[in-house]
């Protein structure tokens, strides 16, 4: 009984075997690619508030807008017009578009180590289309002056990306 199992079991199995051989079928598929120009980013112009002289008494900002408009508060002395917002230039793939992210806050310090903070980045825009693969923006932000802020020459740097959408 167990061979006669076996044998019905090993036919069955053959004769699906033949069966789907029978009935199959290929086709050939294909397979592809687009690859776009990467995404660029390059600094035009640094992001500057100019000379600043520092209240005695009271904390201030200075403000700079994507626009290179300068707002010194009351409590400081803005010195000099050499202010500037930053600048970048985007290439990439031709009419594509992208988005700008800018940081929330960074500090700038000077050679001895005290630091000013700079925050509230705005851009001119918050996305672009890259016409003819080429674009750009202007970054501005705000100066945070404390009272009797150390004299220096401040640095510091910050991030902006850019990403196709």
């Amino acid at each position: 009984m167990k061979n006669l199992v076996s044998k019905i079991a090993i036919a069955a199995v053959i004769g699906f075997a033949g069966m789907s051989a029978a009935n199959a079928a290929t086709a050939d598929g294909t397979a592809g690619a687009k690859i776009i120009a990467p995404l660029q980013i390059a600094a035009k112009a640094d992001l500057y508030f100019g000379t600043i002289a520092p209240s005695l008494t009271t904390a201030d900002t200075v403000l700079v807008t994507v626009d290179g408009d300068k707002k010194c508060g009351a409590a400081l002395t803005c010195l000099t017009a050499d202010h500037t917002a930053a600048a970048f230039a985007v290439s990439g793939e031709a009419d594509a578009v992208y988005t700008i992210s800018l940081p929330d806050a960074i500090e700038i310090a000077n050679g001895n180590g005290d630091a000013m903070k700079v925050y509230a980045f705005t851009g001119s825009k918050t996305s672009g289309t890259l016409v003819n693969g080429t674009d750009s923006f202007t970054v501005g932000g705000e100066l945070a002056v404390a009272a009797m802020q150390p004299a220096g020459k401040y640095r510091g740097n910050f991030v902006v990306a850019v990403e196709y959408q």
